[in-house]
């Protein structure tokens, strides 16, 4: 009985933490079939891997995003204090 309970906890655990990233999903997928591509660049990629916060955009990082037309979620440069 123990181990049941234990099993039907896991699994329910490990839906709930795989659902949470389907949401995203569906719209990463329509963005790479429409494009071509998960990145518009190397630059892009690297922005969403390690900077893609409002916190560390840059000016830089929105001239890049225009001239390279990147696309998926706007992220907006965070006002200076």
């Amino acid at each position: 009985m123990r181990k049941r309970v234990m099993l039907a906890v896991a699994t329910t655990a490990m839906l709930f933490a795989v659902s949470a990233c389907a949401a995203n999903l569906r719209a990463d997928l329509q963005a790479e079939q429409k494009n071509g591509a998960q990145f518009a660049s190397w630059q892009h990629m690297g922005y969403s891997l390690f900077r893609g916060t409002p916190q560390k955009t840059t000016k830089q990082d929105i001239a890049a995003a225009q001239q390279e037309k990147w696309w998926g979620e706007v992220v907006r440069v965070a006002p200076m204090m």
